[in-house]
C-alpha cells in the first residue's frame, strides 16, 4: 500500500482529498497539521526542520502539498505558498526520496484574462494580479525548476470550490457563514461585493477525484486544471446556494465595499478541462471511481 502525506490538513480541500484517497483502499494517508491535533502529524510547513523530519519519518510515496494561505500579507504568503514548497522539493531532491509531489496551484495564477480567451488551457501565460496569485505562480515555477533536476512533481491548478469548511476569505466560505447566521436568527441579509463576475466552481469531492487522477497518472512537470469547465456568474451561484437552504435571493445586499477582491477583478475565467478529464478516464478505468 502506497503512503500519501497530505499537508494543510485543516483545510477543506486537504480533508476532502485525504478522505477520498483513504476510501479507495489503495493508499495509507497521513495528514499533517500545524498543531498535530486529532491524531494528525505535527507539521508546520513554514518550519524547514519539521518538513524534513516529516518526510524522513513518513517516507511517503506521494506528497499532496495543499497547505496554503489566502492572506494578502506578502511575507506570510511567501513563507506558506512558496518557501514551504521549496523546502519539500529541496529535501526530496537532497535525500533522493522516490516520492511524487503534487502541488496545489490556483486559477489566481492567470490573473488578467479576457472574456474571449475562455475556456483557458494550462499553457496560458501567467499574469497574476494578487499576492496570492503571485505566490502560487512562483510555486508553479519552482515545480518546473525541480522537475528539471529530477524531482517527480506535478501541479493541480484549482479553480473555485464549493462545499463545507472553506475559508471565509473565499466567496463560498463567507456566504456559507452568513447563511448559517441567518438560519440561526443572528442576521437578516447576505452582504457581498459585485456579483457580475463569471467563475468555474466544483464541489470538493469532485475536486478530490480529479486530484487523485492527477496524482496517479499526471505527467511529471505538467500542470493540470481542477475545475468543472462550466462558467457560472457569482449571482447565479449565490442564488442557487440560497435556494438550497430554502432562502430567497431578496436577502442579497450587493455593495462594492463588501468585496474581498481589491484592485483588478477578472471578469470571466473558466477552465479547459481536456487534459485532466483524460486522466479521470484513466482513473475510472483503473477501477478507482
Amino acid at each position: 500500500m502506497k503512503t500519501v502525506l497530505v499537508t494543510g490538513g485543516r483545510g477543506a480541500l486537504a480533508q476532502g482529498v485525504a478522505r477520498y484517497l483513504g476510501e479507495t483502499g489503495t493508499y495509507r494517508v497521513v495528514v499533517g497539521t500545524r498543531d498535530g491535533a486529532n491524531g494528525s502529524l505535527r507539521l508546520d510547513v513554514t518550519n524547514a526542520s519539521e518538513v524534513r523530519t516529516a518526510l524522513e519519518t513518513v517516507a511517503p510515496d506521494f506528497v499532496v502539498h495543499s497547505a496554503a494561505t489566502f492572506t494578502n500579507d506578502f511575507d506570510d504568503a511567501y513563507a506558506t505558498n512558496v518557501e514551504s514548497s521549496r523546502q519539500i522539493l529541496k529535501h526530496i531532491k537532497a535525500a533522493s526520496l522516490p516520492a511524487r509531489v503534487l502541488l496545489i496551484g490556483s486559477a489566481a495564477e492567470y490573473g488578467v484574462v479576457r472574456a474571449e480567451d475562455n475556456p483557458i488551457n494550462e499553457n496560458r501565460a501567467l499574469y497574476p494580479v494578487s499576492t496570492y496569485g503571485l505566490t502560487k505562480a512562483w510555486q508553479t515555477q519552482l515545480a518546473g525548476v525541480f522537475q528539471s533536476q529530477g524531482v517527480d512533481v506535478v501541479v493541480a491548478r484549482v479553480f473555485n470550490l464549493r462545499g463545507l469548511g472553506l475559508s471565509t476569505r473565499l466567496f463560498v466560505g463567507r456566504v456559507t457563514e452568513q447563511i448559517d447566521e441567518i438560519l440561526q436568527g443572528r442576521r437578516t441579509t447576505v452582504e457581498v461585493g459585485s456579483l457580475s463576475a463569471t467563475r468555474d466552481y466544483l464541489m470538493i469531492d469532485a475536486a478530490a477525484k480529479q486530484i487523485a487522477a492527477i496524482l496517479a497518472f499526471g505527467e511529471s512537470g505538467q500542470v493540470y486544471h481542477v475545475g468543472s469547465g462550466v462558467p457560472i456568474t457569482m449571482r447565479e451561484l449565490l442564488t442557487q446556494t440560497l435556494a438550497e437552504h430554502h432562502l430567497d435571493s431578496s436577502l442579497i445586499r450587493e455593495k462594492a465595499e463588501h468585496s474581498n477582491r481589491p484592485g483588478y477583478d477578472v471578469p470571466v475565467i473558466y477552465a479547459d478541462m481536456t487534459k485532466t478529464m483524460r486522466l479521470v478516464e484513466l482513473w475510472k478505468s483503473d477501477g478507482k471511481d
